[in-house]
């Protein structure tokens, strides 16, 4: 049985370009009880602790990408990207590193 060749770190990433990811905006989080809870009806306003302006987390599924700022942009919310969790996204192409051989893999 022949090995095939490694593949990259980047070649092994772009194979995941067409996995759906859920991305989630948190405005705020806060902690009631369930007496207040049930005191909730439509047209209630509930008041959140985070200060106007202040920006929100973004996250991808359960890790925390970073922040960024809430934004209405032609009646819709829009939330840019104002900081990544670790300062950057990573430079594939020059932290490549080979893999090694997986056998009994097609290329």
């Amino acid at each position: 049985m022949q090995a095939t060749q490694p593949k990259t770190l980047l070649d092994q990433m772009e194979r995941l370009a067409d996995v759906d990811l859920s991305l989630r905006a948190e405005l705020d989080q806060i902690t009631m009880t369930f007496a207040e809870l049930l005191d909730l009806d439509p047209g209630s306003l509930i008041q959140l602790s985070r200060p106007t302006g202040e920006n929100i987390e973004i996250y991808v599924e359960a890790e925390l990408l970073g922040w960024g700022e809430v934004l209405l942009m032609d009646g819709t919310v829009t939330v840019r990207l104002a900081d990544l969790r670790h300062g950057r996204f990573p430079d594939l192409e020059e932290q490549d590193k080979e893999l090694p051989a997986v056998s009994g893999q097609e290329q």
